[in-house]
């Protein structure tokens, strides 16, 4: 389906930093900085990162063997 709008090829990569942008400022408003850094690296890294704030939690005394209340499956 065509809305009837072109946009110039030359338009695109700054529409395309423009949405990411975007994208990147909500994720900052939503989880904070430090989550919307990780929200944005590879897979691979981003599994990493999540394991190494897993482990120092659990250096730091947290216990994971409840379950997270208020999460929504």
């Amino acid at each position: 389906m065509s809305t009837g709008h072109s946009t110039p090829l030359s338009a695109a990569p700054a529409r395309h930093r423009r949405l990411l942008k975007i994208l990147r400022d909500f994720h900052v408003r939503a989880f904070g900085e430090e989550l919307a850094r990780i929200n944005f690296l590879p897979e691979k890294q981003r599994k990493q990162a999540v394991a190494e704030m897993i482990d120092h939690a659990r250096r730091k005394g947290v216990k994971l063997t409840r379950p997270a209340l208020g999460v929504t499956p």
